[in-house]
C-alpha cells in the first residue's frame, strides 16, 4: 500500500461549504474548529486558539504563509472568523482566531441541496452507493498524446 493514502491525519472538506466559501478557505475554517473544540481558552464567552502564520503554514505545508494570510483574511471579511490579539505583551502579534459559529449557520440555507450529489469517491472496499448514472460521462474523452515523430 503506498504511504501517500491516509496513514496520517487527513484534513476534512465538506463540498457544500467549499462551494459556499471556497475550498482554501473552507479547509481553514475546518482546522480552526478542530482546534476550538479541544481548545481550553475561553475569552468573553467564546472559544479562541492562537497560531502564528508560520504555525498555520506547519499544519498545511502544501500552501505559502502568504496564502494562508490571504484565506484568514477573506475569512475575516467574510465574517465567518473573527481575530484578535490576547497577548500578555502587545509586542506578540501572534493572532487569536474562533469561528463566529451564528454567521456560518445563515450558510446552511443558503448552501445548494444538489452540492451533497457529487461526493461520489469510490468506497475503500470498492462498494459504493453512489449513483452510478451520475458518475457516467456523456461522451468519450478524445485521446491525446503529445508524441513526436520525426
Amino acid at each position: 500500500m503506498s504511504k501517500l493514502l491516509i496513514q496520517e491525519n487527513p484534513l476534512m472538506i465538506i463540498p457544500s461549504l467549499a462551494v459556499k466559501i471556497g475550498l482554501n478557505e473552507s479547509i481553514i475554517l475546518q482546522q480552526i474548529h478542530y482546534w476550538l473544540v479541544t481548545s481550553s481558552h475561553v475569552i468573553e464567552g467564546r472559544k479562541w486558539i492562537y497560531n502564528t502564520y508560520k504555525d498555520w503554514q506547519k499544519q498545511l505545508p502544501f500552501w505559502s504563509e502568504s496564502t494562508i494570510k490571504r484565506t484568514i483574511k477573506s475569512l475575516e471579511e467574510k465574517g465567518y472568523v473573527n481575530s484578535d490579539n490576547f497577548n500578555q505583551h502587545k509586542m506578540d502579534k501572534t493572532k487569536w482566531y474562533t469561528i463566529d459559529y451564528e454567521k456560518l449557520a445563515e450558510l446552511e440555507d443558503e448552501v445548494p441541496t444538489q452540492a451533497a450529489s457529487y461526493s461520489c469517491q469510490a468506497e475503500p472496499t470498492g462498494v459504493s452507493d453512489c449513483d452510478k448514472e451520475k458518475g457516467e460521462l456523456s461522451q468519450a474523452i478524445p485521446e491525446f498524446t503529445a508524441e513526436i515523430t520525426t
